[in-house]
């Protein structure tokens, strides 16, 4: 083949490789950052919820309650899911995340 129509031939090509690569890279860091976007959501939802029912039950109970800001809850609710979702969600981890949380909330009280 002569090189007039080999070397257009090569550079179409490589074209469409690397704009088929760079759609795939795109579409997957897009997916990333959504699933990580949904989690924190989730977490989020599940703090707001945590906390407020934490708060009914010391109402329902008559109990004072002071309760820690919703970061504490979404620390917890965080750490949870990451464990979940590594598929290492173990009574020693849940123990490792509540002693986590403690240091945490140790951390809120001294403000």
């Amino acid at each position: 083949m002569e090189a007039n129509i080999l070397i257009p031939l090569i550079a179409g090509l490589s074209g469409t490789l690397i704009g088929a690569f760079s759609s795939i890279l795109v579409i997957w860091i897009q997916q990333k950052n959504q699933t990580k976007r949904e989690k924190l959501k989730l977490a989020c939802d599940m703090a707001t919820e945590d906390r407020k029912h934490s708060l009914e039950l010391a109402v329902k109970d008559g109990r004072k309650a002071t309760l820690m800001p919703v970061v504490v809850f979404q620390h917890y609710h965080l750490q949870i899911l990451d464990a979940m979702e590594k598929g290492k969600l173990t009574e020693k981890k849940i123990l490792e995340i509540k002693l986590k949380n403690r240091e945490l909330i140790e951390a809120v009280k001294s403000f």
